[in-house]
């Protein structure tokens, strides 16, 4: 990124927040190479979102690097802990043997982890028929902490840096949801992974989510991530027009694409008479997709047992313990809450909230009280798994 200027054009076409030097991510990450020539300085980075995630990309000076300067571009995915996993293009200079995946993937590049289970699990079929034809201009691609990170050495640009994006994204999305399930803790509490600890250095966290800054609005979060942004949301809510959301005041709305999908939410404020009740609404829309109204709660085992329950049954033990099903047609709800569905339900990484209903072409929670902008992408994950789950109709 030798020209700055060029850089931070780039940067703001893309809605991304460029910085001419970034002293805070220096020594957050150690793979790809940036543990070789000593503490090497950031010039240039930007971060932002691309595809319904966080991104960001930097320029690391080459210090005793004779190699010299190293390029840097990630994709966050919040929530998870990746175990250490390093994916190198294969030049067969490297010393010592890789870990064998798959012939013809281990002529093209090199892999190492220490846990050898997670390798495996994330170098599905699909993940290796996507790496496998990719022209291999770049270096590495790693995981540590919450990001897929690549790096590349020599000339980069701008071009390169969209397609390097688009790359790690596609990973994402090949990744099984039961992978990140796995290392996924519930929100707001900490978990051990499932993959046990390796023997990677200890490192400096990462921030839970760096675009959104103490003090940051829903407008500039927004912003952040080139969504659109409504103070007042009744016009989102009116066109929504689904879903149990009586009258009130809606505010703070956006609009705009996590992953596959357009996503939306808003605040809704009720019962001004009573101290103005604040509830978050958050969507996702998966178009042309046709559900029966579904309704699911957590259920109350106490009440259960006293009072009884007339709620649909799927026939997951786990699932009819722990969620109160209501719909008008219980074949279509059961239909539509098949083992792909359900399962995303009973795992451990389920977010918490008041209810979920699933209606027409929109899934949505509400969640009670306002949701911390660093959190929502969680939601937006969880409902972006499950209406991806859905069969069509």
């Amino acid at each position: 990124m030798a020209n700055a200027d060029a850089w931070r054009h780039w940067a703001t076409l893309r809605g991304l927040q460029f910085f001419p030097a970034w002293e805070h991510m220096t020594g957050t990450f150690r793979g790809g190479g940036l543990h070789l020539g000593g503490q090497r300085a950031i010039t240039v980075g930007w971060q932002g979102s691309y595809a319904g995630l966080p991104c960001f990309g930097f320029r690391a000076t080459a210090g005793t690097d004779p190699a010299g300067h190293l390029y840097v571009v990630a994709i966050r995915v919040p929530g998870v802990r990746f175990p250490w996993l390093s994916i190198e293009v294969a030049d067969f200079t490297q010393h010592g043997p890789g870990l064998a995946i798959e012939p013809d993937f281990d002529l093209a590049y090199r892999v190492s982890s220490a846990h050898p289970q997670f390798a495996h699990d994330v170098l599905s079929e699909a993940m290796r028929q996507l790496l496998i034809p990719l022209t291999a201009d770049f270096s590495e691609i790693w995981f540590e902490h919450d990001a897929i990170l690549l790096s590349a050495r020599g000339r980069v640009d701008p071009d390169h840096v969209d397609r390097y994006l688009d790359v790690l994204r596609r990973m994402v999305d090949a990744i099984d949801s039961r992978v990140l399930d796995a290392i996924r803790p519930r929100p707001f509490q900490r978990a051990l992974p499932a993959y046990p600890a390796g023997p990677t250095p200890a490192l400096r966290a990462v921030q839970a989510r760096p675009v959104v800054r103490r003090g940051t609005t829903w407008q500039e979060w927004a912003g952040l991530r080139g969504w659109l942004y409504y103070p007042n949301a009744r016009e989102i809510v009116e066109r929504f027009n689904q879903g149990p959301v009586p009258a009130g005041r809606f505010a703070h709305g956006f609009v705009g694409r996590f992953g596959e999908f357009p996503c939306f939410g808003w605040q809704w404020i009720s019962e001004p008479e009573k101290g103005s009740k604040i509830r978050q609404v958050l969507c996702v829309r998966r178009p042309g997709l046709q559900m029966h109204p579904v309704r699911l709660t957590v259920d109350d085992p106490l009440l259960s047992e006293l009072i009884g329950s007339s709620d649909i049954e799927v026939g997951d033990p786990t699932f009819d313990a722990r969620w109160r099903v209501t719909s008008s047609d219980a074949a279509a709800a059961r239909r539509l809450l098949g083992p792909a569905v359900w399962r995303f339900f009973t795992a451990p990484s389920t977010p918490e909230f008041s209810q979920l209903w699933l209606e027409r072409e929109v899934a949505a929670v509400v969640i009670e009280g306002s949701a911390a902008r660093e959190h929502v992408d969680v939601y937006l994950r969880f409902l972006h798994d499950v209406v991806g789950a859905i069969s069509g109709p």
